[in-house]
C-alpha cells in the first residue's frame, strides 16, 4: 500500500502537470479545429483524412525520439546539452521521419476523395510538416535533457508534452497555410520554398541516424495505414462530430489524452526493460504505475468537459448539456491504452525491436485510432 500511494503522488506531482499543460495546449489547438471544422469538411476534405495521422503520427515520432533521448542519456550515449551534435542529428532524423507519413496519408487521401485540391493539400502539408518537425525536434530534446539536468525522470513528462505540442501546433499551422495561400499565393509559396531550403541545408551539415531511420520508418508505415484508418473515419462521421460542437472541440484533447496516458506507461516501461527491471508483461510495479495513473482520469475528464462547454458557450455562443457517459467512457478507456502500452512495449522488446523506437509510435497511433472511436461514439450518442 506504501508503494502505491508513492506512485499515486508521482503521479499527482510529476504527470499531471504535464497532461494538464498538455489540455491547455490542446484546447488551444481545439479551438481551431472547431471554430474551421466546417471549412475543412466542405472545402479541404483531404484535410480531414490526413489530421489524426498528421497529429498522431509527429508526436509519435518526436515522443519516441523524446524516449531515445531519456534512455540515452541514462547509458551515457550523449552529452545533456542541446548542441551536442548527436542530439541535433536525432532532431534531423525525426524531421526526415515525418516527411514520410505525410506522403503515405495523401496518397490515402486521394484514394479516397479524388485529386480535387490535391496538389494544393500537398503543399500545405510539406510546408507545415517541415516547420512544426523542427520545433518538435527542439521540444523533446529540451523536454528530457533539462528535467535530466535536474535529475526527474524525463519519462513521466516528456511524452505528454511533446504529443500535445505536435497537436497544438498541427491544427493552427494547417489552417494557417490554408487562409495563407487563399489570401497571399506568393507569401505561401515563399514559405514553401524557404523551408526545403532549410531542410536541405540541415541534410548537408547533419547526418541522420540511420539505424533509427530505418526501424522507425519501417514502424511508420505501418502506422500510417492505420492512422488512415482514423482519418476516414474522422472524415465519414465529420457532420455528426460538426453538429455535437462539443466534441470537434474536445477531439484533439481526447485523442491526445489517451495517447499521452499510454506514451507515458509505454516510454517508463521501455526505460526498465533497457536497465533490466522488466522481463515480463504486467509486473506488479508496471501494474500499480497504471493503478496509480487511473486516478487522474476522473479528474481530467471532468476538467476537458466543463472546459470544452465554456469554450463552446464563450466562443460559439451555444451551451452544450452534461452527457454523464462522457466520463466512464473516458475512464475506461484510458485504462485500457495504458494496459496497451505497456503491453506493445514488452513485445517488441521479445521480438527483438528496441521499444525507445517502436513504443510511443505505436500505442499513440492506436490511442488515435480508439480515441476517434470514442469521439464518434460520443457524438452519435449525443
Amino acid at each position: 500500500m506504501r508503494v502505491f500511494k508513492e506512485k499515486v503522488v508521482t503521479a499527482w506531482k510529476l504527470t499531471l502537470p504535464a497532461i494538464l499543460l498538455s489540455l491547455l495546449l490542446e484546447f488551444s489547438a481545439g479551438i481551431f479545429l472547431g471554430k474551421y471544422f466546417e471549412k475543412l469538411m466542405l472545402h479541404y476534405p483531404l484535410i480531414l483524412v490526413v489530421l489524426p495521422g498528421l497529429m498522431g503520427l509527429r508526436g509519435n515520432i518526436f515522443g519516441a525520439l523524446s524516449s531515445r533521448f531519456t534512455s540515452a542519456l541514462y547509458l551515457g550515449e550523449i552529452e545533456p546539452k542541446l548542441k551536442d551534435r548527436k542530439v541535433l542529428e536525432i532532431i534531423l532524423t525525426g524531421v526526415s521521419l515525418s516527411l514520410l507519413p505525410v506522403a503515405i496519408l495523401w496518397l490515402v487521401s486521394v484514394v479516397k476523395l479524388g485529386l480535387d485540391n490535391a496538389i494544393v493539400v500537398f503543399a500545405i502539408l510539406l510546408a507545415s510538416t517541415i516547420f512544426v518537425s523542427m520545433v518538435l525536434g527542439l521540444t523533446a530534446a529540451s523536454v528530457t535533457i533539462i528535467p535530466f539536468r535536474r535529475e526527474i525522470d524525463p519519462d513521466a513528462i516528456a511524452t505528454p508534452v511533446v504529443t500535445s505540442v505536435a497537436d497544438l501546433l498541427t491544427i493552427p499551422t494547417l489552417i494557417l497555410f490554408v487562409l495563407l495561400f487563399e489570401t497571399h499565393e506568393g507569401v505561401f509559396l515563399f514559405a514553401l520554398i524557404f523551408f526545403l531550403v532549410l531542410f536541405g541545408v540541415m541534410g548537408v551539415k547533419y547526418k541522420i541516424s540511420k539505424k533509427i531511420f530505418f526501424e522507425l520508418s519501417t514502424v511508420l508505415i505501418v502506422l500510417a495505414a492505420v492512422s488512415s484508418i482514423s482519418g476516414a473515419l474522422l472524415e465519414t462521421f465529420s457532420r455528426e462530430i460538426h453538429e455535437s460542437l462539443i466534441f470537434s472541440i474536445l477531439y484533439p484533447a481526447i485523442i491526445g489524452s489517451l495517447g499521452n496516458f499510454g506514451g507515458v506507461v509505454g516510454a517508463r516501461t521501455s526505460t526498465k526493460l533497457h536497465i533490466g527491471e522488466v522481463e515480463r508483461f504486467f509486473e506488479k510495479e508496471t501494474l500499480l504505475d497504471i493503478l496509480a495513473l487511473t486516478t487522474l482520469t476522473l479528474p481530467l475528464a471532468s476538467i476537458m468537459y466543463s472546459s470544452g462547454v465554456l469554450v463552446a458557450y464563450f466562443i460559439f455562443g451555444k451551451v452544450p448539456g452534461v452527457y454523464y457517459f462522457f466520463f466512464p467512457f473516458y475512464m475506461l478507456t484510458a485504462l485500457f491504452v495504458m494496459l496497451l502500452g505497456n503491453f506493445i512495449s514488452v513485445a517488441f522488446h521479445k521480438f527483438g525491436f528496441d521499444p525507445d523506437n517502436v513504443t510511443v509510435p505505436a500505442i499513440t497511433t492506436l490511442a488515435d485510432l480508439i480515441g476517434t472511436a470514442l469521439t464518434i461514439t460520443l457524438s452519435l450518442l449525443f
